[in-house]
């Protein structure tokens, strides 16, 4: 199932893949959750908006995505998969919101513009070097 070309998306309402020109992008209402790389090395990618009803951010989701400056993260999402954001060197905030309960292993290594994360109660595992080399 595809949803204005740009992105593809599961019947189970997983995003597997972004097609689109970057900039400021809206991930379509009805995603659950954002699969393995599927914004990968995306280097046009400036803005995303995650919608309410995602639960997770899969692995390497949004590696290398050197441009991203922001991020928002609804509350609903649990779990921040390994080596999400790793490489966005342009985040420069990052609040993760209440509910999320793991961070995976190197989810934000080498976003060396980080300066500010605000983490939530509800954290019960960062897993090794999530915030390495920042």
């Amino acid at each position: 199932m595809k949803t204005k070309q740009e992105f593809v998306i599961t019947k189970k309402g997983v995003l597997t893949k972004y097609n689109g020109p970057g900039g400021d992008v809206v991930i379509p209402e009805g995603v659950k959750a954002i699969g393995e790389r599927a914004f990968y090395g995306c280097k046009s990618l400036e803005s995303v908006t995650i919608p309410e009803g995602v639960k997770e951010i899969g692995w390497n989701a949004f590696y290398g995505c050197a441009k991203l400056t922001s991020v928002t993260i609804p509350e609903g999402v649990t779990e921040i998969g390994s080596g999400a954001f790793s490489g966005c060197t342009g985040l420069t905030s990052v609040t993760i919101p209440e509910g999320v309960t793991e961070i995976g292993e190197s989810a934000f290594e080498g976003c060396t513009g980080l300066t500010s994360v605000t983490l939530p109660k509800s954290i019960k595992e960062i897993e090794s070097g999530a915030f390495a080399a920042c």
